[in-house]
């Protein structure tokens, strides 16, 4: 696929980051589970070029519903 897609699925993920981000304010816990999956995929891409997996979108677009507007 074409590296700009991704890009812009990444930054969309990077969207998702900074919803979760605001929806818990100050009290965003530093171990939080789906905070750290969603900076942990960005890293990967960033680092790595990894790609998200099917099941990885799903998780997404899963935690976009309960985050994102």
């Amino acid at each position: 696929m074409k590296s700009s897609k991704w890009d812009m699925i990444f930054g969309k993920l990077k969207k998702l980051g900074t919803a979760i981000e605001m929806h818990f304010g100050d009290k965003l816990p530093i171990d939080h589970t789906q905070y750290r999956w969603v900076t942990d995929r960005i890293e990967y891409y960033e680092k790595d070029n990894r790609l998200l997996t099917k099941e990885e979108m799903t998780i997404a677009n899963d935690m976009w519903k309960l985050y994102g507007s």
